[in-house]
């Protein structure tokens, strides 16, 4: 039976082994956290043809708007989790939540990009408060016997919000305005975080030692770095200074985290578990699914509309088919596992994930039903994609590293939903670039950096033209954006692939964990 009072001597109003209502409704509310932060990471997609009309936005803009969020919610999970496990869980999880509803506030009152974007930092920042602990939470709430059952619940949730996201997305901007798929978390912010301070216990991490304020510095310079390169790369030029000096520092910069925790008293995030291969290959498995889950997503929503001309009401219920499949799926993802083992379960949704992917980029001449068909064998792959590598990663460890596991779990996570809108938008903005450039040599200054800045803005720019050529601008926007989402999809099919080979190498030697 686990021992919570001896993992976590600091606890406080913990609940008993009989408290089982009260355990419920605290799962329940960090099952909702991880709905609602897990939304904005795919919401905002659907809601981009609309942003860039609206605020004048680039491609280079649209990307930081999706990876504001994310890379403060990557960059600052391992912050987040030590100090939770430092100063409490509870505190750090419900005060990051409420940060979250203060920055969707403000998202959805944005007068200008610059601002969104700013405001999207802010609900990353609360975002990773709330994420980084949940899963040492969800140890302190059940001891390992009921765990996988609590984790599968709560990764379903989580994976579920990014479904629902662009669904939800659609049937809101069919009637308001883009700032309304922000504005609608505030309610539900503001009921979890008071029902959060009734029925989540309070847990320390014990013997923590000073807080690795160093470590975090290096681990927010170091991936904010490379970022910054990969995805000003396209817009800049991939030879330009500020780039390549972004790219050098990250990596710089990331080699010295790394190097410094390995010899940190009090690492903020103890890297030594990644020794275990089971630890490594589900960390690694999650990066990659979200690589392929966002960056699918980030592309897909904008060819519905501004290629195939789709509204976003019908984007919304095109993609009905992956989030129900996904679902269905994913509740049934731990049964599979235990059925036919960890290597397989995941190494197989990491293989059908590349297949999905693979199919839209050959069907994207085909009719819609063959793309949306596509996304629904994603979302099939992917269901095995997110709880089981959770469950891997965090019975694989010893209790005492509850709180490594679930920072690891979470920025395998979140860096992969960074990096997948970062490549994926770099690789669609640098072929598009190339293509559409031959169509804006007639072509204003002004209308011609517009135009080559993203597809919105060559629609837009194409409307304003009369007759053949706006057709001839609003057709070769049309197959460059084609062009650039075919090898965008590519690339992530083929990171797919050898993932899976990856992590059926990796689990097939060890013991189910």
């Amino acid at each position: 039976m686990h021992d919570a009072s001896r993992l976590h001597p600091h606890h406080v109003e913990t609940p008993g082994p009989g408290d089982a209502r009260r355990r419920a409704i605290a799962l329940v509310v960090l099952c909702m956290c991880a709905l609602t932060t897990a939304i904005d990471i795919t919401i905002t997609n659907v809601a981009l043809p609309f942003i860039g009309r609206d605020l004048d936005a680039s491609v280079a803009d649209l990307q930081w708007v999706i990876d504001a969020y994310n890379l403060a919610l990557a960059g600052l999970l391992v912050l987040g989790g030590g100090l939770a496990d430092r100063f409490g869980r509870r505190k750090v999880f419900l005060a990051g939540y409420a940060l979250f509803g203060l920055g969707c506030l403000l998202a959805a009152i944005s007068p200008s990009t610059s601002a969104l974007i700013a405001a999207r930092v802010v609900m990353g920042i609360g975002a990773a408060g709330v994420i980084a602990p949940a899963l040492a939470i969800v140890a302190v709430l059940y001891p390992p016997e009921e765990r996988a059952r609590a984790i599968s619940l709560w990764a379903v949730f989580g994976a579920a919000g990014l479904a629902v996201g662009p669904v939800l997305g659609g049937l809101l901007l069919d009637r308001f305005w883009w700032g309304s798929i922000f504005l609608v978390n505030v309610p539900i912010v503001a009921v979890g975080v008071v029902v959060g301070l009734r029925v989540i216990p309070e847990s320390r991490k014990p013997d923590v030692g000073r807080l690795d304020v160093a470590g975090a510095l290096l681990s927010v310079a170091g991936l904010g770095a490379l970022l910054f390169g990969i995805i000003e790369g396209p817009e800049r030029g991939w030879g330009s200074s500020a780039v390549v000096v972004g790219l050098a520092a990250g990596a710089v910069l990331t080699a010295a985290f790394v190097r410094h925790e390995l010899r940190a008293a009090n690492p903020l995030l103890d890297l030594r578990i990644l020794a275990r291969p089971v630890v490594a290959a589900g960390s690694a498995t999650l990066f990659v699914s979200y690589v392929v889950f966002t960056g699918m997503l980030f592309v897909l929503p904008q060819w519905l509309q501004d290629v195939e001309g789709e509204s976003i009401v019908s984007v919304g219920f095109l993609l009905v088919p992956f989030a129900g499949v996904f679902a269905f799926a994913s509740m049934r993802s731990a049964q599979v596992m235990a059925r036919v083992g960890a290597a397989a379960t995941i190494a197989g949704g990491l293989a059908i994930s590349a297949a999905g992917i693979a199919a839209l980029a050959v069907t994207e001449d085909a009719a819609v039903a063959w793309t949306i068909a596509g996304t629904a064998v994603i979302g099939l792959g992917i269901a095995g994609l997110i709880a089981p590598p959770s469950t891997v990663v965090m019975n694989a460890l010893p209790d005492a590293k509850a709180g490594d596991g679930s920072s690891l779990n979470m920025v395998s996570r979140f860096a992969g939903a960074a990096v997948g809108v970062a490549v994926v938008g770099s690789v669609l903005s640098t072929v598009y670039l190339g293509r559409v450039d031959e169509a804006t040599t007639e072509l204003s200054v002004s209308d011609t950096a517009k135009a080559e800045g993203s597809i919105q803005g060559a629609l837009e720019v194409a409307d304003d033209l009369s007759g053949s050529a706006g057709d001839a601008l609003a057709a070769a926007a049309r197959d460059a954006f084609n062009a650039g989402a075919r090898v965008a999809y590519v690339v992530i099919a083929v990171l797919a692939a050898i993932a899976a080979v990856f992590a059926w190498f990796a689990l097939r030697r060890v013991a189910d964990a």
